[in-house]
């Protein structure tokens, strides 16, 4: 009896002792795998400071295989991806943003997932509209970064929409160290008064210009063509070929690529398609078509909508009055205090109301801003802007903001005359 008794308390202590044991050898085990992960992933931080990247890349896959929604793990190799050089760069872009859009939007390391994919979609695979829903999603889920706002405020200036830059220049600008801010507004001047110039350096890196050209209207085109063969559903990336086929005249090409996106689902909110499209209409004529479309196309409070609401209303309605009410609304909203068009559109109205003092002080205010916008003047403010060591330099350019009605700009540039000298 004793030895059957002895058996089974061995048995026992077995049964109890053995569960103990293959916990403590799985926690060994973990122990031990997430040491040569953690070791792995310092020595992948080591080869991407090395610029050795494919080795880096294969170090953070190996963590990958043993913690596949390590978040951090995902954007360091991520950035091994796309700084090797076995891939090109349209492979490896879209290589990484597969594996970055694992990155839930509940992850702490979200928005800069989402300001990785919006970069890759804009400066690689040639996508604004993709870029631009990452970019705002970014800034949607964590603090302001520069990189966000400052590839928003260039994605504007890429696809002609140099008017709607301005909240994220100012948004770039205030996250600006302080030493480099008046390059920040060189830059937007040179991004609202020189489009082409300003985006040259983004053509020469996109592939567009070659680094011994000056930019023009060809590589214009060659850029906007590209952006809609790479989102060919993308209303933006149509919008924004039209809108600089019109600049160039070419009206009916423009409405060809126009007419047939205004009625998909979400488009007639869309504010750049939608005056680009009325625009060009009431321009050659087709006014029935244009107010079938504007009465399709949501209010707002934008500068593109409050213009073209005005000219519908002193086109097509013939209200005069409150043309002048949407003019009133949509000039002091940027680019409303250089278009001087847009107050001689109001001077005209003014004028059939019989309010002739009113559209004569118009008219001339207008005249004024028109000829703020001739070569000369522009000359000689890029010359200004190429020494910016010299406060006279700086206080011709708050002179020209102020004479546009721009005192913000203005502020600016005096109080780092002031700063500097």
């Amino acid at each position: 009896m004793s030895t059957a008794r002895s058996r089974r308390w061995r048995q026992l202590v077995l049964w109890l002792v053995l569960p103990v044991v293959l916990l403590l050898s799985v926690w060994l085990w973990q122990r031990y795998q997430n040491g040569v992960v953690a070791a792995l992933r310092e020595t992948g931080r080591q080869y991407l400071r090395e610029r050795r990247d494919d080795l880096a890349e294969a170090a953070f896959e190996r963590c990958l295989q043993r913690f596949p929604e390590d978040a951090e793990l995902i954007l360091l190799w991520a950035q091994a991806v796309i700084s090797g050089r076995g891939r090109t760069a349209r492979e490896a872009a879209e290589l990484a943003l597969g594996r970055l859009q694992q990155i839930p939007d509940t992850s702490t390391f979200a928005a800069e997932a989402r300001m990785r994919e919006g970069r890759l979609g804009l400066l690689v695979l040639l996508r604004p509209e993709f870029a631009e829903s990452r970019l705002k999603k970014s800034l949607e889920l964590g603090p302001p970064t520069l990189d966000a706002n400052y590839l928003l405020w260039k994605l504007c200036d890429l696809t002609e929409r140099f008017g709607e830059a301005e909240p994220w220049f100012w948004a770039a600008y205030s996250l600006t160290p302080e030493d480099q801010q008046l390059a920040r507004l060189r830059e937007w001047y040179t991004s609202q008064f020189s489009p082409q110039s300003a985006n040259a350096e983004l053509d020469r890196l996109l592939g567009f210009l070659e680094p011994d050209r000056f930019s023009d209207d060809t590589v214009t085109l060659a850029r906007l063509a590209a952006f809609r063969s790479n989102e060919p559903d993308s209303a933006l990336a149509r919008a924004a070929e039209a809108s600089f086929m019109i600049h160039l005249r070419d009206r009916e090409p423009a409405i060809a690529l126009l007419r047939d996106q205004w009625q998909r689902p979400g488009v007639s909110s869309n504010d750049f398609l939608m005056s680009t499209l009325i625009d060009v209409l009431l321009e050659t004529g087709r006014l029935d078509e244009a107010q079938v479309i504007f009465e399709r196309w949501p209010a707002g409070s934008s500068f593109l909508w409050l213009r073209t609401a005005g000219r519908m209303q002193q086109i097509v309605y013939q209200q005069d009055a409150e043309a002048v009410e949407l003019f009133d609304r949509a000039l002091p909203v940027w680019p409303g205090p250089i278009d001087w068009s847009l107050l001689h559109f109001k001077a005209q109205s003014l004028a059939k109301l019989g309010r002739r003092e009113e559209s004569e002080a118009v008219r001339l205010r207008a005249r004024e801003i028109e000829l703020l916008m001739e070569l000369p003047v522009h000359q000689e403010l890029r010359q200004a802007l190429a020494d910016l060591n010299r406060p006279e330099n700086l206080r011709k350019m708050a002179d020209f903001y102020r004479k546009i009605g721009r005192e913000r700009e203005a502020s600016e540039w005096d109080r780092h005359r002031e700063r500097l000298f």
